[in-house]
């Protein structure tokens, strides 16, 4: 059986990577790029490879345009992570864009070109697949046939995580709102606000992206409207909602709903997560 991590570019998942690369040698790592992380997530990816020696395999998937026809994957270099929207772009085009229930960015771009990888190289059922989601995550830790947690062989929370990460030579130099992939439907709208005023040329290029007249309309009322967040929120309402706030009253929102850490590692989206969050 063959041990994969999907390392997500997050810390949770960095912190699996080095505890499986000393307790099973031979344990082979995927990274998978949407081409929509923040350029410090490729800088932290790179450093992960640089320090720590490992083999990284990087992925992007390949999007067939023909509905119903299934999609592909391309291996990529480390010199080719960037955020250049790409793959988010192609799956905009086939599927129009994704929306807070309807995750498909994650399957597309993650699961499922991971998952063929993995078959291609070790066939199906040989393979057992790891994911950096901690012990204080219960919601997550779902059992299911084929993968193991972070959990499975650590007890670490959230801030044992990132004091573990204060010790090492390097770190993911991001602050919680931003990681990894910038404007994630899954994030808080306060979250996504902050993120607009922090990264606006970020937010300026993924507006244009999601208004691009080559995205496919699909007849769902989100899709139509651009609907991608939570409360039936677009990007743009959500900009629009915050413009008189400034910035440290946006933060504040954040600070007083559910606690935030400027370095924290809770926005990362892991491989299987669109399967999580539907409840399989």
């Amino acid at each position: 059986m063959k041990h994969v991590v999907s390392f997500s570019g997050g810390r949770s998942s960095a912190y699996l990577v080095n505890l499986m690369k000393n307790l099973y040698p031979d344990t082979d790592f995927i990274f998978m790029d949407t081409g929509a992380e923040h350029p410090k997530t490729y800088e932290f990816v790179k450093n992960i490879v640089k320090y720590w020696g490992i083999k990284l395999t990087c992925l992007r998937v390949v999007v067939n345009p023909e509905l119903g026809q299934a999609n592909s994957y391309r291996e990529i270099t480390l010199d080719e992570l960037k955020q250049d929207l790409q793959p988010f772009r192609d799956i905009c085009y086939k599927y129009g864009t994704p929306y807070v229930h309807g995750a498909f960015c994650t399957r597309s771009m993650k699961l499922e070109p991971f998952e063929r990888y993995c078959k291609d190289n070790y066939g199906k059922g040989n393979y057992q697949t790891w994911l950096g989601i901690r012990a204080d995550e219960p919601k997550r830790l779902k059992p299911k046939d084929g993968y193991s947690y972070l959990a499975d062989i650590s007890d670490f929370d959230k801030s044992d995580v990132i004091n573990w990460w204060k010790n090492q030579s390097f770190d993911l130099d991001l602050p919680e709102h931003l990681g990894n992939c910038v404007f994630c439907i899954k994030k808080g709208i306060n979250k996504i606000a902050l993120a607009t005023r922090d990264e606006p040329k970020m937010a300026e290029d993924f507006i244009n992206l999601i208004n691009d007249p080559n995205v496919r309309v699909v007849e769902r009322r989100q899709q139509e409207n651009k609907i991608m967040y939570r409360g039936n929120n677009s990007l743009i309402a959500i900009m629009a909602m915050y413009q008189n706030h400034s910035r440290e009253e946006i933060l504040a929102t954040i600070r007083g709903n559910k606690g935030y850490d400027s370095g924290s590692c809770s926005e990362s989206c892991e491989v299987f997560s669109c399967q999580l969050d539907l409840g399989k």
